[in-house]
């Protein structure tokens, strides 16, 4: 993967024809922007995205699951929402 300075790109704007898969840096605040990604690869990379934000948030979601049964216990309190949220993470 080659690295892009927002400078270079600004510059010579045509850099983005070249480009595949390319990360793109602010070299003088030494931050990480983004990445590019052609079109041409786009469609074999967004399932792939798109799984791991899935994974994501079914992981946030069993964190708040798990939080949120600690809650009631101590409350003493079962909302009848512990069998749907487990069909979800399931």
């Amino acid at each position: 993967m080659q690295e892009y300075g927002i400078t270079a790109l600004q510059m010579q704007p045509s850099l983005f024809k070249k480009m595949t898969i390319s990360k793109i840096v602010d070299k003088r605040k030494h931050e990480n922007l983004g990445y590019f990604i052609s079109e041409k690869y786009k469609n074999m990379i967004v399932d792939v995205i798109k799984e791991i934000e899935k994974k994501e948030k079914m992981a946030k979601l069993k964190i708040l699951k798990k939080h949120q049964d600690l809650e009631f216990l101590e409350l003493g309190i079962d909302d009848g929402l512990n069998i749907e949220v487990m069909k979800l993470i399931r």
